[in-house]
């Protein structure tokens, strides 16, 4: 049994942020699509989407929130997901090529409130 996993869970650093993000075009914030976490340590993260969540590297770019994750074999992640200051979520997959022109995914967001 590989014990690395559970080592790393139990000293995981807590969210600092937590921001939870829906359909741009859903009215309301009863369907949350993805739940993106911020770690005290400012540079981990969570993405949760589908009850699954991903371990990410977390970064302020610019203005934007941005959390790397799936990494690639050959360097480089393989999905990104930003925040805008104004709450809007991107979302690209990098997966079967490096550079990604639009977002396949826009959601609008918000910071949850503890």
């Amino acid at each position: 049994m590989n014990l690395l996993p559970l080592l790393l869970s139990l000293f995981a650093a807590a969210p600092v942020e937590t921001w939870e993000c829906k359909d741009y075009a859903e009215s309301g914030w009863n369907k949350i699509i993805v739940v993106a976490t911020i770690d005290e340590d400012r540079t981990t993260g969570s993405i949760e989407v589908a009850g699954t969540a991903q371990a990410t590297i977390y970064h302020v770019e610019g203005f934007n929130r941005r959390w790397d994750f799936g990494r690639k074999n050959g360097g480089g992640y393989s999905y990104s997901f930003l925040i805008k200051p104004d709450g809007t979520g991107l979302y690209y997959d990098f997966s079967q090529s490096d550079h990604a022109v639009r977002a396949s995914m826009v959601m609008e967001c918000r910071q949850r409130k503890s």
